[in-house]
C-alpha cells in the first residue's frame, strides 16, 4: 500500500529547481499534488486527499516551519508522515532532483507511522496551551507484524527495560518513557521492532530511488544523520545525500551493506550537538559492522567536519557500481537477514571479496557427526529454518544453511546427544546450504522398505542393551509392518498351542 504524497516547495526552492525539473519530479514521484507554499495550501492538501508530505525550503523560513508545526491540525496529515528537505543539501539540480525522489519514495511508504498515537506533552508552556498543542508524535518502535522469534524476543527485551515480550511479539511497555532512539530497533536480528518512520522497506525505497536517479559522474554519499543536523560539510568531487533517522542508533547493519551495494558509500554522522541521544549513538556505533564483508570498504562513524572531509577525500574517484535491491528481498521471513545476504551475494558479483573474512552478527554452529544420531531434532527446533534433513532411500544427509543463524542456540539445547556448538561468526566462504552429516539407510530385512540411518539404529541397540531389553536388538532392523506381522504369528501359534 503506498500513500497519496504532495510535494511542497518554497519561492526560493522553486525558482532553483525550475518548473520543467518540477513537473519531471512530480511525473517520475508520481505525486498526488505539488505546489510552491501559499496560503492555498492547506484547501489544496485536503482536497486532493494527501497523505503524506514532503517539503522543500530553507531553514530560516519561519512560515514553512510554522505551518509544519501544525500540519496535523491544519490538514490531517500526520506528522510522522512529513519529510522536510532543506535547500541547502542542494548541490547541482540532478543532485537535487534524485534526493527529493528518493525522500518522496520513502514518504510513500509511511503506513506504520499512521498506528502511532499521540503523547502527552511533559512541559506545556504557554505558547502551547494558546495553540492547544498538549501532546506530540513520538516515533517509538513498534512491531512490524506479528511474530514470534525467541531469540529477536530475548535479546530485544536485554537492551532496554522498556521492551517487553507479547504474545505477537516484542513491544514498547511505556510510550511516554520511551526515548525514540531506535536503538532497539537497529540491534534487531530480523527486523520486527520497527522505527515508525525509518522502516527496513522506507530505507530501500529511498536508496533504490537514488540508484535510478542520481548523477553518475561523481562518487556519492549518503550521509546518515538526525533532525539535529544544521550544516552539510560538501566537497565538489561527491555527491552528498542526507538521509536524516530519528536517531544514528537506529540504523541496522544490513542498512549499511545494502548501500553500498548499489552504489553509494554510507556514513554515520553525529555532529557534537547538546543531544540526550547522543550516547545511544555513540553505543549503537560501537557494536554497528565496521566495514562491507570481505572489503576495504569502512563505515565510519564521525562527529566533527574535518573528519568526514577526509573521508569525502579519500573515496573520490572510487565509483561503485549501481543496483537495485529486489523488492521480495525485504517481503521475506527473514527480513533484514536476507537483505544483508543480498548485498553480500552482489558485491561477489561485481568484485573480489576476501573469502576468510567474517560476517558480523550471522553466528557459525558446527556438529560433530561423529555424535550426531541424524534424529531431527534440530530441524524441527530452529525457528530460522538452517537445519534441513532429506532422504533419498539409500541415504540421508542433513544439511544447513548458517547464512540464517542468528544465535538462538534452540538446536543445542534441544540436541539429544549434544552433538551441536556454537563458536562464533560465520566466513564469507561458508554461506549458502552444505552437506553436513552424511549416513547410509538401513532396509527392514524382511521386506528390503527403507527405514532409519544406521546411525539411529546403532543408537537404539545401545539404549536397548542398557536398559536390559538385548533381545529386543533383533527387531530394530525389521519395520512396523512386519514386526506386527511376526507377533501376530507368535500370537496364532501360541494359540493353537493351547
Amino acid at each position: 500500500m503506498l500513500l497519496n504524497v504532495g510535494l511542497i516547495v518554497s519561492q526560493r526552492a522553486r525558482e532553483y529547481l525550475g518548473d520543467e525539473v518540477l513537473r519531471k519530479i512530480f511525473n517520475e514521484g508520481r505525486l498526488s499534488y505539488l505546489a510552491e507554499y501559499g496560503d492555498y495550501i492547506v484547501n489544496d492538501l485536503r482536497e486532493n486527499s494527501v497523505q503524506a508530505l514532503v517539503v522543500v525550503y530553507e531553514r530560516e523560513n519561519k512560515d514553512i516551519k510554522e505551518f509544519l508545526r501544525n500540519v496535523d491540525d491544519l490538514t490531517g496529515i500526520h506528522p510522522l508522515c512529513v519529510e522536510e528537505i532543506y535547500t541547502e543539501w542542494f548541490q547541482t539540480k540532478d543532485q537535487a532532483k534524485a534526493l527529493i525522489l528518493a525522500y518522496i519514495a520513502k514518504a510513500s511508504l509511511s503506513i506504520l507511522s499512521l498506528r502511532i498515537q499521540p503523547v502527552r506533552a511533559k512541559n506545556i508552556s504557554r505558547r502551547s496551551l494558546i495553540r492547544g498543542k498538549l501532546y506530540y508524535y513520538k516515533p517509538y518502535p513498534i512491531l512490524y507484524q506479528d511474530i514470534n522469534f525467541e531469540r529477536e524476543i530475548n535479546y530485544l527485551t536485554s537492551l532496554c527495560p522498556l521492551i517487553i515480550k507479547t504474545p505477537e511479539g516484542p513491544q514498547v511497555s511505556d510510550v511516554e518513557k520511551c526515548s525514540a532512539c531506535g536503538f532497539c530497533s537497529g540491534m534487531s536480528f530480523l527486523g520486527y521492532l520497527e522505527v515508525p518512520n525509518f522502516t527496513t522497506n522506507q530505507l530501500v525505497a529511498f536508496i533504490n530511488s537514488l540508484s535510478m536517479h542520481a548523477p553518475t559522474d561523481k562518487v556519492s554519499v549518503i550521509l546518515i544523520s538526525c533532525k539535529k543536523l544544521e550544516k552539510i560539510p560538501k566537497i565538489k568531487e561527491v555527491y552528498v545525500y542526507p538521509l536524516i533517522a530519528p536517531c544514528v542508533a537506529s540504523i541496522h547493519d544490513s542498512f549499511l551493506t545494502s548501500m553500498v551495494a548499489v552504489g553509494f558509500y554510507p556514513v554515520l554522522y553525529s555532529p557534537d550537538y547538546k543531544c540526550e541521544l547522543k550516547d545511544m549513538a555513540k553505543l549503537r556505533a560501537e557494536s554497528i559492522i565496521k566495514k562491507f564483508p570481505g572489503s576495504d570498504i569502512y563505515f565510519p562513524y564521525v562527529e566533527d567536519e574535518r573528519k568526514l572531509i577526509e573521508f569525502y577525500e579519500k573515496i573520490k574517484g572510487k565509483m561503485l557500481e549501481r543496483g537495485l535491491v529486489p523488492e521480495d528481498v525485504i517481503l521475506s521471513r527473514s527480513r533484514r537477514r536476507s537483505l544483508l545476504l543480498w548485498s553480500i551475494e552482489q558485491m561477489k558479483n561485481r568484485t573480489h571479496l576476501d573469502e576468510n573474512d567474517e560476517i558480523q552478527g550471522i553466528y557459525k554452529v558446527i556438529v560433530d557427526p561423529s555424535k550426531c544420531v541424524l534424529c531431527g531434532v534440530c530441524v524441527r527446533s530452529c525457528q530460522m529454518l538452517v537445519f534441513d534433513m532429506k532422504s533419498n532411500g539409500e541415504v540421508t544427509n542433513l544439511y544447513y544453511d548458517l547464512s540464517y543463524c542468528i544465535g538462538s542456540q534452540r538446536c543445542i539445547r534441544n540436541c539429544p546427544e549434544n552433538a551441536i556448538k556454537l563458536v562464533g561468526n560465520i566466513r564469507i566462504k561458508e554461506l549458502g546450504k552444505k552437506i553436513i552429516v552424511s549416513n547410509k539407510i538401513i532396509k527392514c530385512r524382511i521386506c528390503g522398505k527403507p527405514m532409519d540411518s544406521s546411525k539411529i539404529k546403532s543408537r537404539v541397540d545401545e539404549m536397548l542393551i542398557s536398559m536390559g531389553l538385548s533381545e529386543v536388538v533383533n527387531y530394530t532392523d525389521v519395520c512396523n509392518e512386519c514386526k506386527q506381522k511376526i507377533l501376530t504369528q507368535k500370537w496364532i501359534e501360541k494359540v493353537l498351542k493351547k
